[in-house]
């Protein structure tokens, strides 16, 4: 797959200098999911309403769905235990497979796809040709990402992912340090079962376009709309 799970966090390091001044909302407002009473900002960039939180809905599906657990008292956290925890949903949101995205998605939102967030990356700076490529690309993670003390309006987070091994459990990885998005659009230069996912880090400014499988990976999710 494209830009490397694995790669060292030493080789991450980019030059914000050039960086653009980070773009602002057009403007913000919220919504409740009306099964379970949740509240989520949203805030539209070029027509499009973006969530502003993680999605967190308990779709009741545990193959499909996770929250983070906490390590037990020998510090290790794996999957098929039982001490789940609620700590980290409000910041992170739940991890969804593709399937379990789409069955968390309320009325009126779509999950976005490829070309939704290519809009949006447009939208706070990155060239149209940067946007359609594969890989670390552009220089606007800061108008994204909300870290440290660092804002903004769109407030991605850096969630990490859950793997499954097949056949032998799986991981929690990288809360804190990366941010994995799905989209809905099948990635179709590669054989097999492939969809477009953004990644993100804690220090590079650049956007990563790449594609995963969508039943062994639990990533973020985060719903658009057409801006009313």
């Amino acid at each position: 797959m494209l830009c490397s799970m694995t790669i060292a966090l030493t080789s991450c390091e980019s030059d914000d200098d050039d960086a653009p001044a980070k773009v602002q909302a057009e403007r913000t407002g919220t919504f409740t999911d009306e099964r379970d009473g949740e509240q989520y900002g949203y805030a539209t960039y070029d027509g499009l309403d973006w969530m502003t939180e993680n999605y967190r809905y308990d779709i009741g599906d545990d193959v499909n769905s996770t929250i983070y657990l906490d390590s037990d008292e020998n510090g290790s956290t794996s999957a098929g235990t039982n001490y789940g925890s609620t700590r980290n949903l409000a910041r992170y949101g739940r991890l969804y497979t593709l399937q379990g995205a789409r069955m968390a998605c309320p009325d009126g939102w779509r999950l976005p796809t490829d070309d939704d967030w290519q809009k949006l990356e447009q939208a706070l700076g990155m060239s149209a040709s940067e946007a359609a490529a594969d890989g670390w690309r552009g220089n606007i993670a800061q108008s994204m990402l909300s870290i440290y003390n660092e804002k903004s309006d769109l407030e991605l987070r850096l969630g990490g992912y859950f793997f499954l091994h097949r056949g032998v459990g799986g991981q929690w990885l990288y809360m804190g340090t990366f941010g994995y998005y799905w989209t809905s659009t099948a990635d179709e230069s590669k054989e097999g079962e492939f969809y477009y996912v953004r990644k993100l880090t804690y220090n590079r400014n650049e956007v990563c376009r790449m594609s995963m499988e969508p039943t062994s990976y639990k990533l973020s999710v985060r719903y658009v709309r057409d801006a009313h």
